[in-house]
């Protein structure tokens, strides 16, 4: 029996949380089909004493394991070629690690499969949701005041190291620098405090500009987020949790303490921390999902130019990371910013 036969026989049924279950039978001579390559993988892995590492041979690796050993494996391999096609044939747009399972492999008897798997959700898009950023107000960016400028001055005086009577000391207040010409010259490329000062101003209005922007890209998501209907998979979720997790033990580290220290003060187990923040994951979830939906309806890529640049400089400070998990994380970062600027723009 052909393959394309094997999978006509499996029937599809929808879960919820946006999985599937896909039921059928595989026969056991489609089965049996695949026992001279199972036993040549299970050979090539055998030590035993007196050959060589991947020169057992198959008859004798057959009678250390037994036949039931060579059909099991040789199960696995045929699950390996037949559940590509079987997504394929079935049209389902599976994520992650689909959950197969069997039930016993009996001599001469079908097999019955059932594979369940998280699939990508439908996302129907409102008509209208080019217009939702009508309705979101462009707020005002609050101006750069004295006190803001004065305020990082200060942060800035307390974190340069200074010499007292020509000794670095400490940064206690009685040593602190004078913020003047020389002190604004001790920081960088500044020529005078006016100088510094006139920089600072700007680094501030850009934040703040900045963070009106963030709010008001929000505001728009979830402003559409409540007219799109989707159910979320498990595995996106899980991976929202996870990322946030990672966030939270990155933090304490930096700070120079254990997650297990940080878990102890707030006086809660891992297992709460992610129940009390699976909300927010599901929400960062169904935020990513709807970027992703309008990125690849509207044909949205970052340029290959500003991937690379962005590159280069994520290489300066990681040196050490991995290339092919930054480079998709640069790719997001990139695409959902040219989404959300087409969302604000209403285009």
């Amino acid at each position: 029996m052909t393959f394309n036969e094997i999978i006509e026989g499996f029937k599809v049924k929808e879960l919820p949380e946006s999985e599937v279950e896909i039921i059928g039978e595989i026969p056991f001579e489609t089965v049996r089909g695949y026992s001279d390559k199972a036993l040549v993988a299970i050979a090539a892995e055998m030590q035993l004493p007196g050959f060589r590492m991947g020169h057992v041979p198959t008859a004798t690796a057959l009678q250390k394991v037994g036949e039931t050993a060579v059909l099991e494996e040789a199960l696995e391999i045929c699950l390996r070629d037949l559940y590509p096609q079987l997504a394929v044939a079935k049209k389902i747009d599976a994520v992650g690690r689909p959950d197969i399972r069997i039930n016993k492999l009996t001599l001469d008897k079908p097999v019955t499969v059932t594979v369940r798997t998280a699939v990508y959700p439908r996302i129907s898009l409102p008509d209208d949701w080019r217009a939702i950023s009508k309705a979101v107000p462009i707020s005002k960016v609050a101006e750069v005041t004295e006190k803001d400028v004065t305020e990082t001055l200060e942060v800035l005086r307390k974190q340069v190291p200074h010499t007292h009577e020509g000794h670095e000391t400490e940064n206690c207040s009685e040593h602190l620098p004078e913020i003047d010409d020389s002190f604004a010259k001790s920081l960088g490329a500044f020529r005078d405090l006016a100088h510094l000062k006139e920089e600072i101003t700007k680094g501030i209005a850009e934040g703040k500009a900045r963070e009106v922007k963030d709010i008001r890209r929000s505001a728009i998501v979830e402003a559409l987020l409540e007219k799109v209907q989707m159910e979320v998979p498990r595995i996106f979720v899980e991976s929202e949790l996870e990322k946030i997790i990672s966030r939270l033990k990155d933090d304490a580290s930096r700070a120079g303490a254990s997650f297990e220290g940080y878990l102890k003060h707030v006086k809660k187990t891992e297992d709460e921390l992610r129940a009390e923040f699976r909300e927010q994951a599901v929400k960062r979830a169904k935020m990513q999902l709807l970027l992703n939906k309008l990125a690849n309806d509207e044909h949205i890529e970052p340029s290959e130019e500003d991937v690379e640049r962005e590159m280069t400089e994520a290489l300066k400070s990681f040196p050490d990371a991995n290339h092919e998990a930054l480079r998709v994380h640069i790719e997001t970062v990139l695409r959902n910013d040219k989404v959300l600027e087409k969302l604000e723009k209403g285009e």
